[in-house]
């Protein structure tokens, strides 16, 4: 069990350390690149996807004031924790297609002030 934690924690880290200025954009990245950032950012936000919880109640907290930022701010949290943690399992599992990231911001520790927010379109990287 000991093993397992300590992997786990150790994956994660190496994914953050490894993907973490993964959001620049560029005009054309090649496709082992692409792949490579959709895989990392994956692990990474399936790993850490319950830290949207205190991201959402701080963030809730300073747009509508504390007594609302609270209350609802944690069930929204609770919701963006399944919402990033299964958008990077999906990544995880779809790796091979060079897509752009579905979640805003890509990793929950950016920009914290602002809530998560989702895209309505799914893009795929120009890898030419």
């Amino acid at each position: 069990m000991k093993f397992a934690i300590f992997a786990a924690t150790l994956l994660t880290g190496l994914s953050t350390a490894t993907y973490a200025n993964h959001h620049a954009e560029r005009p054309s990245q090649g496709y082992p690149s692409a792949i490579a950032e959709k895989l990392g950012g994956g692990v990474v936000n399936a790993a850490t996807g319950w830290v949207e919880i205190p991201h959402t109640l701080y963030a809730a907290s300073n747009q509508d004031g504390p007594a609302l930022g609270l209350t609802l701010g944690f069930f929204k949290g609770v919701v963006h924790t399944l919402g990033r943690s299964l958008n990077g399992v999906m990544d995880i599992v779809t790796f091979p297609i060079p897509s752009k990231p579905m979640i805003n911001p890509h990793f929950v520790w950016e920009n914290f002030e602002r809530e998560t927010s989702y895209n309505s379109t799914w893009e795929l990287y120009n890898t030419r």
